[in-house]
C-alpha cells in the first residue's frame, strides 16, 4: 500500500522543465555512456542463437516491435516515446529524443583476452561497413566469454534517423585479424 501512494505522488509530480520530456525523475537516469551489464538465464533463452545480437528497449521512452517482410527474416524496431505513468499512454517524441537500447550479444564462440569493439552501421550503407566506418563504436574490456549485455543511447546527434535499419556487430580485433563474434539488425522508428 505505501508504495501505491509512493507511486501514485511520483506519477503526480510535475516535471522540472529543465528535464526533457523523454526523462522522467526518479525512475532512470539517461546518461550516454554505455552500460555494462551480465546476462541472466531469462535473457539467455530469450536470445538463444548463437553469433546473433538481440536488442529490446533499454528505458520506458523507447517500445519495441517487429517489421515482418516476405523478403527476409522479421526485423526488431525500436520507436522513442514518451511514457507518461499518470495518463497511461505514449507522448509523441521529439526530434532529438535518443532510442533506449538494452543489447544482448550472443557469441559464436567464446571470446578472448582483449578489447572487444561494439559497432553500429547503417545497413544501406554498405561501403561504411566495408571500410568499417560505424555510426558509432564502444571499446568493452572484458573477460573472456560467451555474451555481452549493454546498455546504450542511440541519438539523432550522431546520425541515427527514423525509418532506418542498422547493423550491430560485436568484434574482437586480434593483430590484423578482426573475429566477428556477433551481429544482428534492428530498425528505428
Amino acid at each position: 500500500m505505501f508504495a501505491q501512494v509512493i507511486l501514485m505522488a511520483l506519477a503526480q509530480a510535475e516535471v522540472p522543465s529543465m528535464l526533457e520530456s523523454w526523462e522522467v525523475p526518479g525512475f532512470e537516469v539517461v546518461d550516454e555512456t554505455p552500460q555494462v551489464f551480465l546476462i541472466s538465464r531469462d535473457q539467455k533463452r530469450d536470445c538463444p542463437q548463437l553469433g546473433s545480437v538481440c536488442v529490446v528497449p533499454g528505458g520506458s521512452a523507447t517500445i519495441l516491435g517487429v517489421e515482418i517482410s516476405e523478403d527476409r527474416p522479421p526485423v526488431t524496431v525500436l520507436a522513442r516515446g514518451t511514457q507518461v505513468a499518470a495518463k497511461a499512454g505514449l507522448a509523441a517524441a521529439v526530434a532529438d529524443q535518443p532510442w533506449q537500447v538494452e543489447m544482448v550479444a550472443r557469441f559464436k564462440e567464446r571470446s578472448d583476452s582483449g578489447p572487444i569493439i561494439v559497432a553500429v552501421f547503417d545497413r544501406d550503407d554498405q561501403e561504411s561497413i566495408a571500410h568499417k566506418e560505424a555510426k558509432v563504436l564502444w571499446n568493452v574490456s572484458m573477460n573472456p566469454g560467451r555474451d555481452l549485455g549493454m546498455r546504450f543511447l542511440l541519438s539523432p546527434e550522431d546520425g541515427f534517423e527514423p525509418s532506418r535499419t542498422y547493423l550491430l556487430r560485436v568484434v574482437q580485433v586480434q593483430g590484423a585479424r578482426d573475429r566477428v563474434l556477433a551481429e544482428g539488425e534492428f530498425h528505428l522508428e
